[in-house]
């Protein structure tokens, strides 16, 4: 489904380009691994099939729970072509946040890993539906072989089926591009959970930004090292690989050591990651053993202050690479970056310019607006912002205010150039593997 901007459906991008140029690699994935665009279109016109067959239609919330593995992306683009919203939520939630997220959404469909990491999925997913009043519908992946209870269901079995030959009009429920398509979950500063709404819109007009202003195209192969189930690595590696018709390498536990084989093996040009990514990269001993990372020319790194010597450092350890700070939120997408021309007093001091479709502005208590180099809350309006917060229309009207514009809750100064600077947050959060964590919560 296209709009007369030209916007697409990401089902409708991926069959695109398999229609085209099946062979195309589209994931690499070191457990699953080699997967073409061709591929890719098959199992995910199975698996959409299967989902109607398992009643999962329009409208309807799934929560997805995943590492980087490529099910994420094939469940991800299933849910997408049958008008079912995708509830990603990170790895590292465990039973307290799946229950949260369960109420939150009134999701009746859970997939996670049968084991990751040392962690019991499946046994979390039973203790949670032991104790559930609804229905709850339960995938597993990656269940080894096959055997799970009787009531649970696993994605390797359903695979196995031709659920799509079954299937008598595959393109009936396709969403409009303004439909709901995603949920991203946040504490953001008012400490309790909360889940911002995407489009497609929403999410192409975030992926556009950073493709237009680095020139981002299908020779491009991202490194899929943030995790897939949060606002970074869905947007900006998950669902960027098909806007821009690249490849992926996902890569799902992080080890600074083997990311560098593995980016320099696949010659991965784009990352964007939170700062320990970058820091662990830039001082790992065996960087230039690996010729300082040579095919990588963009990190964006995000999710926490960049340490001023730690940029100095980056442009003298990774001389091919473009490392940019990149400024955003959950209900805004990534909105300030560096361009490749970019003063190095910008690079180093500042959070980045906003991009060309976004309008920020600095306001004091009083809602006008700060002069250049004053402290207050940052502001953002453009086709970035998402649409609210599901099922919570106080806390939207309060943050999502009428004339367009989104409250951060983040404290910034602006300079003459436009350039941002985040100088603090309204309320304090604790920050863990790029996953917002409310103190209030913890202390209750």
């Amino acid at each position: 489904m296209t709009d007369a901007t030209g916007e697409i459906l990401l089902t409708d991008r991926l069959v695109e380009i398999a229609e085209r140029d099946s062979e195309r690699e589209l994931v690499i994935d070191p457990l699953y691994g080699r997967l073409t665009y061709g591929t890719v279109a098959e199992q995910v016109e199975r698996l959409a099939a299967c989902l109607r067959h398992l009643d999962i239609g329009p409208g309807d919330r799934v929560i997805l729970q995943l590492p980087n593995w490529a099910p994420f992306l094939v469940f991800h683009l299933a849910l997408t072509k049958i008008g079912a919203v995708t509830a990603a939520i990170p790895i590292v939630y465990r039973e307290h946040e799946l229950r949260n997220v369960l109420r939150l959404t009134g999701a009746n469909t859970v997939v996670l890993p049968s084991a990751y990491r040392d962690h019991n999925y499946a046994a979390m997913a039973e203790s949670v539906r032991e104790g559930w009043n609804d229905p709850l519908q339960i995938i597993l992946v990656g269940d080894g072989d096959g055997t799970v209870r009787p009531d649970t269901l696993s994605y390797e079995s359903l695979m196995k089926q031709p659920w799509e030959a079954r299937s008598t009009n595959s393109s009936a429920r396709e969403p409009d591009l303004d439909s709901l398509t995603a949920l991203g979950f946040t504490a953001g500063t008012t400490g309790s959970l909360k889940a911002a709404m995407y489009s497609t819109l929403v999410l192409s007009a975030t992926n556009a930004c950073l493709q237009d202003r680095f020139g981002l195209n299908e020779g491009d192969r991202i490194f899929g090292c943030s995790p897939i189930g949060h606002a970074v690595g869905f947007t900006h590696a998950l669902r960027m690989v098909l806007t821009i018709g690249g490849s992926i390498v996902l890569f799902d536990k992080w080890d600074p050591g083997r990311a560098l084989e593995v980016i320099e093996e696949e010659q991965c040009t784009f990352m964007a990651g939170a700062t320990p990514f970058l820091l662990d990269l830039v001082y790992h001993p065996a960087l230039q053993n690996h010729g300082s990372l040579s095919s990588m020319r963009l990190f964006l790194c995000g999710g926490a202050s960049i340490p001023e010597k730690l940029m100095r450092d980056a442009r003298s350890a990774l001389p091919h690479t473009h490392t940019s700070p990149l400024w955003g939120m959950t209900e805004c997408g990534g909105v300030t970056t560096c361009p490749f021309d970019a003063p190095e007093e910008k690079l180093l001091t500042t959070d980045g310019l906003p991009c060309d479709s976004m309008e920020l502005k600095v306001v004091g208590v009083d809602g006008g607006i700060l002069q250049p180099g004053e402290d207050g809350e940052l502001m953002a309006r453009g086709p970035m912002v998402t649409l609210g917060y599901y099922d919570a229309p106080q806390l939207t009207k309060e943050s999502y205010l009428s004339d367009g514009f989104f409250r951060t809750g983040d404290l910034a100064r602006m300079d003459d150039d436009g350039y941002v600077k985040i100088t603090g947050r309204i309320k304090d959060l604790i920050i863990r593997g790029g996953v917002n964590t409310a103190p209030s919560e913890i202390e209750s």
